[in-house]
């Protein structure tokens, strides 16, 4: 009994402490999520539907929390999310592994969004997608893919930061597993 007592406690306190950030977050007029906190790893976003219109992205260089830079795309967006699941997977040092989860059971509306990430899959429905090519030095300007539309059905994200002018969660829960 008393290693469940520990276990409790250890789980509330990673609860509240994260509960406390995102509604700070809320309270500054906008919320920052998931900031790089992981291996290439990152963290993980998936839906069941992501509907997105003004959709840019440009290729950068981020950091995680096992590397100082790793290749990514930069995506602004505003976007309706259905089903969403988003989770970080953490070593806890004597614990194992804890998997940090927030889901919301309605839709997820967010403007303004601003997510850096290293991988996407899923099916894909653009509205005329437009990619474009610079001349610049910086090989952040030399490339840029924008719609404004797009669909993406059962997408599996990859990010490594987070950030929305606003957004809503509505019926939002975050939750702690161990992870086999």
């Amino acid at each position: 009994m008393k290693y469940r007592k520990k276990w409790f406690w250890t789980s509330l306190t990673i609860s509240f402490t994260l509960l406390l950030v995102v509604l700070s977050g809320v309270y500054a007029g906008g919320v920052a999520m998931a900031v790089p906190i992981a291996g290439v790893g990152g963290f993980q976003i998936e839906a069941d539907q992501i509907k997105i219109s003004n959709f840019k992205l440009l290729p950068t260089v981020g950091e995680s929390s096992e590397k100082k830079s790793i290749p990514q795309v930069a995506t602004q967006m505003d976007a309706k999310i259905k089903g969403l699941k988003l989770y970080k997977d953490l070593d806890i040092p004597g614990q194992g592994k804890i998997r940090v989860m927030v889901t919301a059971s309605g839709e997820v509306v967010s403007n303004g969004m601003v997510l850096d990430m290293s991988k996407l899959t899923g099916d894909h429905q653009f509205q005329k997608l437009k990619i474009h090519e610079n001349h610049s030095q910086d090989f952040r300007q030399k490339f840029e893919m924008s719609a404004p539309s797009l669909v993406l059905k059962d997408p599996k994200i990859r990010g490594h930061y987070l950030f929305n002018n606003s957004i809503s969660l509505p019926g939002m829960k975050l939750e702690l597993h161990k992870v086999d």
